[in-house]
C-alpha cells in the first residue's frame, strides 16, 4: 500500500530494505563501477516490494513508513527460515552449527534439501529522515538473531568474518547541495564497534562536464548482511579506496566518460593470502548523433593481487594481475519496430609467471516490440573462444520479466536465446525462453551432480503473470 495519507508505504509479505549508502542494508538492484561514472550514489525508497525470482535477499513479515512534513520514520520486522550449511558438531555446539549462508536457491539434491530452511532468522530494525531544503540526515538500524550460531572455515581470510548468534549494524547518512555541488555519505559501525565510511561529491564544473568522487574506509573486521555499497570487494569489508570519474560532452553527438579507482585491501581475501592492493581505469567515447543509431567503444583495465600459486598448502605470495579489455557496440533502431544490437569484445589477462591468455566474445540481437500487438520477443546469435577460465567474458541477457542473467562464457563456442512475450488479455500474459550453449571441443560441461554429457547446454524458462 502506498500514499494512504500518513502511511507512505506499508508492507506485509516480502518486500526489500534500502538504507543510507548500502553500508547497513541494501537489497535493491545497485551497480557499482561502470560507464556511468557519475552515478556513484545509493537513492531508493526505504521499502519496496519484492518482485524477483532469487529466495535469499528480501525480508518476509511487516514494514511501515510513515511521512509527515520534512519528517519520514520506517520500522519493519522479518522472521524468515533460510537455507543454510548445517554443521552437526555437538563437540563444538550441542545443536551443531552453521557454516555458511547459501544464496543458490536451489533444492536438488539430498545435501540442498538436508539444508534448506535450516537456519531461523529474526530480523529488526528502523530508520529515519530528515529533510529541509537542500540537507538530508537520516539514522539507520537493523538488528539479526539467528537460531543457530554461523561460525566460519577456519582459513586466515575468515579471522574477521561474521560469527555468532547476533549482530547488528548502524549509521547516520547524509546528503547536501550547495550551488553546483553534491554531498552525501554514510558513517556505520557493527555491534561490536567496528566502522566503515563512504563519502562522495558529484560536481557540476560546466554546461557539459561533470565530475564524481567517492572515497571509502572500511574496517578489516565491519561485517554485515544484505548489503551493497560501491566497493571493490562484493561486500563492503576490508577496504580502502578512492574513486574519481568524469563526464564530458563536446558536442551533442559525443560524450566521453573516464574513471580512475585506486583501492586497498588492508587484510587477507579469498584467493589472496597477504594485504594488497589494485587500481581500474575505464575511458568511453560514445557517438549518438540521433534517435536511431547508438554506437560506443570502451577500454577497461583492472590490476587485482592474487596469490601466485594457489596450490600451496602454506600461506601464498600474492602477485598483481593485470586484465585488460576493449569492447565496441553498435545499437541501430530499424524502425518503430525493430531494434537491432551488436558487439565485439576482446580481454587480455597476464598470469605474471604464467602463460597469458586472451578472449574473445561476439554476439548480434533483433528485438522485435511492436505497438498496439500483444506478441513481443528477441533473439540473440553469439560466439566466444578464450584461452581459459582467467579470460572469461560476460554478456547481460534479456530474460523472462524480473529475471536477468549475466552468464560467464569461457572456452569455445555459440549461444543463442529467443524469448516471447504474449499478453492474452489484459489480466494474463506470457513469457517463454529457449536458450542454448554449443561447445566446440568438449564431450562434458560442468562437474559432479552438474555435469552433462555431450558438448551442448539447454535452458528453459517459462512465466505466467496474473493480474487479480
Amino acid at each position: 500500500i502506498r500514499r494512504a495519507g500518513i502511511i507512505k508505504s506499508l508492507a506485509i509479505g516480502d518486500f526489500t530494505v534500502n538504507l543510507g549508502q548500502g553500508l547497513t542494508q541494501w537489497q535493491s538492484l545497485a551497480f557499482k563501477k561502470s560507464a556511468d561514472v557519475i552515478n556513484i550514489k545509493r537513492e531508493a525508497d526505504v521499502l519496496r516490494p519484492y518482485n524477483a525470482a532469487g529466495e535469499i535477499n528480501f525480508h518476509r513479515g511487516l514494514g511501515i513508513t510513515l511521512a509527515k512534513n520534512n519528517w519520514q520514520f520506517t520500522a519493519f520486522v522479518s522472521y524468515r527460515n533460510i537455507d543454510a550449511n548445517f554443521v552437526a558438531d555437538t563437540l563444538l555446539y550441542q545443536t551443531g552449527y552453521v557454516s555458511s549462508l547459501q544464496t543458490s536457491g536451489y533444492h536438488r539434491t539430498k545435501r540442498e534439501t538436508d539444508d534448506k530452511g535450516i537456519q531461523r532468522k529474526l530480523a529488526f530494525g528502523a530508520n529515519a529522515r530528515y529533510r529541509f531544503k537542500k540537507l538530508h540526515l537520516g539514522i539507520n538500524g537493523i538488528h539479526y538473531t539467528f537460531s543457530l550460531p554461523i561460525i566460519k572455515p577456519a582459513e586466515p581470510y575468515n579471522i574477521y568474518e561474521l560469527n555468532g548468534n547476533s549482530f547488528g549494524n548502524y549509521s547516520v547518512d547524509y546528503s547536501y547541495t550547495f550551488r553546483n555541488v553534491h554531498f552525501f555519505g554514510e558513517a556505520a559501525f557493527s555491534s561490536n564497534m567496528d566502522k566503515a565510511f563512504i563519502n562522495g561529491l558529484i560536481i557540476s564544473v560546466a554546461s557539459r562536464a561533470d565530475m564524481s568522487l567517492l572515497y571509502r574506509n572500511i574496517s578489516v573486521s565491519y561485517q554485515s548482511l544484505y548489503t551493497s555499497a560501491f566497493t571493490e570487494n562484493t561486500f563492503p569489508v576490508n577496504e580502502k579506496g578512492l574513486y574519481a570519474g568524469i563526464s564530458l560532452r563536446p558536442h551533442d553527438s559525443w560524450q566521453v566518460n573516464a574513471y580512475a579507482d585506486f583501492y586497498r585491501f588492508p587484510w587477507l581475501r579469498s584467493r589472496a593470502d597477504a594485504p594488497s592492493s589494485g587500481s581500474g581505469y575505464l575511458i568511453q567515447l560514445q557517438y549518438k548523433p540521433n534517435k536511431q543509431l547508438e554506437i560506443y567503444t570502451r577500454y577497461q583495465s583492472n590490476s587485482k593481487a592474487v596469490n601466485s600459486n594457489p596450490g600451496l598448502h602454506t600461506l601464498s605470495p600474492v602477485v598483481i594481475q593485470p586484465r585488460r579489455n576493449w569492447r565496441t557496440q553498435l545499437n541501430y533502431k530499424v524502425n518503430a519496430v525493430i531494434m537491432i544490437r551488436t558487439r565485439a569484445e576482446i580481454v587480455w589477462f597476464d598470469k605474471k609467471g604464467g602463460a597469458e591468455e586472451q578472449g574473445f566474445l561476439s554476439y548480434i540481437d533483433v528485438l522485435y516490440k511492436p505497438l498496439l500487438n500483444p506478441i513481443s520477443g528477441n533473439f540473440r546469435l553469439q560466439y566466444f573462444e578464450t584461452g581459459g577460465y582467467n579470460s572469461r567474458l560476460y554478456a547481460y541477457e534479456n530474460d523472462v520479466l524480473y529475471h536477468f542473467s549475466i552468464p560467464v562464457f569461457y572456452d569455445k563456442g555459440y549461444r543463442y536465446y529467443i524469448n516471447i512475450n504474449y499478453d492474452i488479455n489484459k489480466k494474463i500474459s506470457l513469457w517463454g525462453r529457449w536458450s542454448q550453449t554449443i561447445y566446440r571441443d568438449k564431450n562434458l560441461i560442468g562437474s559432479g551432480l552438474d555435469e552433462i554429457a555431450g558438448n551442448t547446454k539447454t535452458e528453459i524458462r517459462v512465466q505466467v503473470l496474473y493480474k487479480f
